[in-house]
């Protein structure tokens, strides 16, 4: 249960992830203020939004090889929960800022389209793999529960 707890990490990806989006704010406050240094925030925001996504797989994929060895705790549940709720929330601000600079498209919001729009795709796929675990993890607790409570009737 120990190397499980190690896998189990939340800090990894939410720390890239905070400060992906430190960088995405100040990516705005760079282009409300007309300074063209939101060109070159906007790639730091990228880079550590994909280091975060790609934190968030490795920690997947070994939950996943606990889950086929037959091994399902509350925290790797836990973890998918808050996995949900981070990629929709982040999936639908992504969208939103990319819809949003469509009329700006010439003047500036051609960049944040195009960096928004793939992150937030990227950021859905998350969320579905992440509610996709979270599917088979209930299913498991009411298939072990049931096992449970026909034990204890016996």
């Amino acid at each position: 249960m120990k190397q499980l707890e190690q896998n189990i990490n939340t800090h990894k990806f939410l720390s890239s992830l905070f400060f992906s989006g430190v960088s995405f704010c100040l990516s705005f406050y760079f282009c409300i203020l007309g300074v063209p240094l939101y060109i070159y925030s906007l790639p730091i925001y990228a880079f550590l939004l994909l280091i975060s996504l790609f934190l968030f797989y490795q920690t997947d994929k070994h939950l996943n090889d606990f889950m086929k060895e037959g091994i399902t705790t509350f925290t790797q549940y836990q973890f998918y929960h808050l996995c949900v709720g981070v990629y929709l929330i982040l999936s639908f601000v992504l969208f939103g800022v990319s819809v949003a600079y469509l009329p700006f498209y010439y003047n500036g919001g051609l960049v944040f389209v195009w960096y928004c729009a793939p992150m937030s795709l990227l950021c859905f796929i998350s969320f579905i793999q992440s509610k996709k675990r979270i599917n088979v993890l209930k299913k498991k607790f009411q298939y072990d529960n049931l096992d449970n409570n026909l034990e204890k009737k016996e």
